[in-house]
């Protein structure tokens, strides 16, 4: 009996394959982690390239904004993120007034990121200092978008771990001049908000 245990022991038909059974499931969650991780830090870098440019975009404008406008420039983030989901977006023209150091908001319009900034918002985004200083009469525009990311996969491990990596949401902020002077939005009545 001592015998057959010692060769049941010793023997190694087989071994290969129970070692590419253990590890075969290992190796396919790096695989897939690895494709998630790069893929999540393609998309932040997408958005915030796409933030960039539609912020650019907004500071060389020469002409005034309307919602036409807007929903194409919404179509733009989108297919610039290369997401199928709707970058959300808001849009503030904003100035500061040295008389009573506050921003005044001259306008604000979004697409999906409400609500609309008022001069409150503003007054506690530069308590916060996330409003860089301006000259007395200055103005800015400040685009912030949001753009959702779901990962294909879930790389987590089942019960033992979450990696939060399944619903992720990237924000821009991004304050920029107006080159040409004003950007001007044009209301459905024609009146002009500049």
């Amino acid at each position: 009996m001592l015998n057959y245990l010692r060769k049941f022991r010793d023997d190694q038909n087989g071994s290969m394959s129970i070692e590419l059974l253990l590890v075969t499931p290992i190796l396919v969650w790096a695989l897939l982690s690895t494709y998630v991780y790069f893929d999540l830090f393609r998309v932040e870098s997408n958005s915030n390239r796409a933030a960039l440019t539609i912020a650019d975009m907004l500071s060389r404008e020469t002409g005034d904004i309307d919602a036409s406008y807007l929903n194409t420039t919404r179509n733009i983030l989108r297919e610039l993120t290369y997401e199928e989901a709707n970058p959300d977006y808001r849009i503030t023209v904003y100035t500061y007034r040295e008389s009573n150091d506050s921003y005044r908001r001259i306008w604000s319009k979004n697409r999906g990121m409400a609500p609309n900034y008022n001069n409150t918002n503003l007054n506690e985004l530069q308590a916060a200092g996330r409003l860089p200083a301006l000259a007395d009469d200055d103005r800015a525009i400040l685009l912030q978008t949001r753009t959702e990311y779901d990962a294909p996969f879930s790389i987590g491990l089942g019960p033992f771990t979450s990696t939060d990596l399944d619903d992720v949401t990237f924000q821009t902020f991004i304050v920029i001049r107006p080159r040409p002077g004003k950007l001007c939005f044009l209301r459905g009545d024609n009146t002009k908000r500049c």
